[in-house]
């Protein structure tokens, strides 16, 4: 089995090394990795040149799902692997992906994303479920039924066929930052019948948000990714449902660590930064018109 491992990488001189030194370790070597530095201003590129990689520079900054496709255009593997410059993969990450290819007919796979303990605030964000699940676990953030089978996936730790990602166009690249566009990219698969396989066994493991300044910049650009992410579906009632289950998840998980009350906190005030994103989205981007009829 041959794979391509992409690397959306902005300004992240202090977490890729980490990220390519895992890759170098892998048991399994028939792979290619692919870093797109999207116009960063740090070390980035040197860092990668650095190691034995491909690198693609863009000359300005469009977002890691256009940057997922760019790579996706010229990788040479059947199988598209997908992570985040601020992850480590475990050292047989890619062994147990071609594992499963091997044994299983499914079309996409969802692996296990471990968050990393932090201070007292980070393990806090990370309790709140992401990426893909946070601390809680991807199965009490997303539905995964009896037989292992999932209506989602987080860029941070995916593979699918390459063939099938070309086929519904990869991600959608309007989503100007991080979150939403994943969602989708299950979505459509979802609508055309491919099926995600959550696949524990596919381990990495991810840095925990640490700055209550980076958590608010972020919860405020989900909000605009939210906006976003709801003009191309129809089932909106299907994903409140899902966050309103994820949020009781959290709640009867953490009720009684002493952490609640911070999370409770994190909690009111991320819902209120994404509604006022959601909000900004709306008057900056309301002409976009639904994927669905």
């Amino acid at each position: 089995m041959n794979f391509s491992v992409i690397v959306p990488a902005y300004n992240a001189e202090a977490t890729l090394p980490a990220l390519l030194n895992s890759l170098s370790n892998q048991n399994y070597k028939d792979f290619e990795t692919i870093v797109i530095d999207d116009f960063s201003r740090d070390r980035t590129c040197q860092i990668a040149r650095s190691y034995r990689c491909n690198l693609i520079t863009l000359p300005k900054n469009h977002g890691p799902a256009y940057c997922r496709n760019i790579a996706a255009k010229s990788a040479r593997g059947e199988i598209l692997v997908f992570t985040d410059s601020d992850c480590c993969v475990d050292r047989d990450w890619l062994e147990n992906i071609d594992k499963f290819f091997l044994q299983n007919d499914g079309e996409a796979i969802m692996g296990r994303v471990v968050l990393m303990p932090s201070t007292l605030l980070g393990d806090s964000i990370s309790a709140l479920g992401f990426p893909a699940g946070g601390a809680l676990g991807f199965e009490k953030i997303w539905r995964v039924d009896q037989y292992g089978f999932t209506d989602s996936l987080s860029s941070c730790n995916c593979a699918i066929r390459k063939d099938i990602f070309d086929k519904i166009g990869g991600f959608d690249a309007s989503f100007p930052y991080p979150g939403g566009e994943d969602s989708l990219l299950a979505y459509s698969l979802k609508k055309l019948n491919y099926r995600i396989k959550y696949y524990p066994s596919a381990l990495v493991y991810h840095d925990a948000r640490d700055s209550l300044a980076g958590f608010l910049k972020w919860q405020f650009r989900r909000g605009v990714s939210s906006f976003l992410f709801s003009t191309k579906i129809s089932d909106k009632k299907r994903f409140i449902s899902l966050r309103l289950w994820s949020i009781s998840n959290i709640l009867r998980h953490y009720y009684r660590d002493r952490k609640f009350p911070l999370i409770l906190f994190l909690l009111g005030t991320g819902f209120s930064l994404q509604f006022i994103g959601f909000m900004y989205g709306k008057n900056k981007m309301g002409h976009c018109a639904p994927l669905d009829p």
